[in-house]
């Protein structure tokens, strides 16, 4: 997997991956105002270039999906992070969370927010070290859970 920073030739093909991944998600909460299946060309945009927007790709140069992150130096927070459907459940979820970390090795702190429908993603943020420390509730269809991770700093 290589990652890149994202730019606005990755957008269409970011959109569609998006669309196909959350569009479950999307019909289960009808949470049309933050689902990123319903996110627009625009504020993609605007996330390219406010965050540490990764595009992930193979080594043909395919497209296989992105990571969204937001903060500084202390903390860092998850904003999303997708896979294509095919492609899930092969490690590159796993793989892209040790890339962003690595690169963020100042955060002392993770955090992300995650549906409380999603028990897939609830195993995968405990299996990455995440803990569950409260619930939000947005509508009567969703609350959303917030993990977060501490990092341990080691002396050089």
């Amino acid at each position: 997997m290589i990652y890149r920073p994202s730019n606005k030739g990755d957008i269409p093909k970011l959109l569609e991956i998006q669309k196909e991944v959350f569009e479950e998600d999307l019909q289960k909460y009808q949470d049309y105002d933050t689902n990123p299946a319903c996110e627009t060309w625009e504020k993609m945009i605007k996330s390219i270039e406010v965050a540490h927007h990764f595009t992930i790709f193979d080594r043909n140069d395919n497209i296989l999906g992105a990571i969204d992150i937001r903060g500084n130096d202390e903390r860092m927070h998850i904003n999303k992070i997708f896979i294509k459907t095919e492609c899930q459940n092969s490690g590159m979820g796993t793989k892209a969370m040790d890339f962003v970390q690595k690169k963020y090795t100042d955060a002392k702190l993770w955090t992300l927010y995650t549906p409380h429908l999603s028990y897939r993603n609830h195993y995968f943020y405990e299996k990455m070290g995440f803990s569950k420390i409260k619930e939000v509730k947005v509508s009567d269809r969703l609350t959303l859970f917030k993990y977060e991770k501490y990092v341990l700093q080691t002396e050089v």
